[in-house]
């Protein structure tokens, strides 16, 4: 996956040098968001942009919009009028750089051009007087700059467990996309700026596909397995099985979108209690009894074909003619193939199942995908 190639070299640039990892970030991100918004506008699915100002429980919310969305995208918080975030050192290579992730992905970056809104801020660095080789071979000065810099918040959380998030391609930070407020001077103009980008914004009142209300609903469902799967089987799961997650998305987007009654009464209770019961309790306890019915059937036939090689074994050994054993051992390979046969239709029967996605998840929290 593209962006998912594109970000790891973000920690491959920086991991080698902790100490320089703040500015090494602002030097990577201004570098390389030309090859990151065109990567992302690419992008295909269900892309929601986020604007993350606190990272403390952003990790609960993002495994909740991971059931119903592709890709969480970070827009860029900062207030570039005013530089409360202070002054940072930026260490600037002083001979030719060059991502690593170029070798990999150059042709495919070739055919893909970054959107016209893409906003590139690069002002002015003035130099100082500092310079070493960094222990990831590159020769850098340090640089600076009038601008206001990346958050901290959000470097402490890349720098920890964002990592994992950022690795996987579908949690990208872009501070690229032009902020709010731009975003409402562009509607002003029915504009669609998320739209350049092959996203939609989650928090605003043009998307009323999932207004606050909604999203409050998609926050209180039950789905307690949900907390124990870390982002990176989440992912595996939602991409190995992307046809049940789509539909269970769909399903659940259809099914929150049509609440009808208003946030903190009684009806909207009563509407959300339906929505746990059909679109989670039930279709869990679907796919398990089907998945129970299956695995009983699947044992006898095991049985069968079981006695089946037991009994040529025992012909062998007792000296059976060669002719009949070569019946025997077609016999034993038609049952294997009719085996094989019968699971394809057993997966296809699951995977129909409107609960298909929820169960893998479950599966993958506890002992493992089956």
């Amino acid at each position: 996956m593209l962006l998912a190639r594109i970000q790891r070299d973000l920690f491959d640039f920086t991991e080698r040098d902790p100490e320089d990892f703040p500015g090494l970030v602002e030097f990577w991100y201004r570098a390389n968001s030309e090859a990151l918004s065109a990567a992302l506008t690419a992008h295909r699915g269900l892309n929601i942009i986020l604007n993350v100002r606190s990272f403390k429980n952003f990790e609960a919310l993002a495994k909740r919009l991971f059931l119903i969305a592709d890709t969480l995208i970070l827009r860029d918080t900062r207030d570039w009028a005013t530089d409360v975030a202070g002054y940072r050192d930026i260490p600037v290579p002083t001979g030719e750089y060059r991502p690593g992730f170029i070798p990999e992905v150059l042709d495919e970056l070739r055919r893909l051009r970054p959107p016209p809104l893409t906003l590139l801020h690069r002002p002015e660095f003035f130099w100082t007087s500092e310079h070493k080789t960094l222990n990831n071979g590159l020769h850098i000065a340090y640089a600076g700059s009038s601008f206001h810099p990346i958050p901290s918040e959000f470097l402490d959380w890349i720098g920890g467990p964002g990592r994992d998030y950022m690795k996987t391609g579908q949690v990208v930070y872009a501070p690229f996309i032009p902020p709010l407020a731009m975003e409402l001077e562009f509607l002003k103009k029915e504009v669609d700026l998320p739209g350049h980008f092959g996203a939609s914004s989650l928090f605003h009142q043009r998307h009323e596909w999932l207004p606050d209300d909604r999203l409050q609903a998609l926050l209180r469902l039950e789905v307690p397995f949900l907390e124990g799967l870390d982002i990176a089987t989440l992912s595996a799961v939602k991409l190995d099985n992307y046809d049940a997650f789509s539909s269970f998305s769909r399903s659940l987007l259809d099914a929150v979108s049509g609440i009808k009654s208003a946030l903190g009464t009684e009806g909207f209770a009563r509407e959300l209690r339906s929505i746990q019961r059909n679109q989670i309790d039930a279709t869990l306890d679907e796919v398990g009894k089907v998945v129970r019915r299956i695995n009983q059937s699947r044992a006898l036939r095991r049985q069968g074909i079981l006695t089946g090689l037991v009994g040529l074994n025992a012909a062998a050994f007792i000296g059976a003619p060669a002719a009949s054993l070569a019946t025997g051992l077609a016999a034993g390979a038609a049952a294997l193939v009719a085996e094989r046969i019968a699971h394809l239709r057993e997966q296809g029967e699951l995977a129909d199942k409107k609960g298909y996605f929820l169960w893998k998840l479950k599966g993958a929290s506890t002992s493992g995908i089956e």
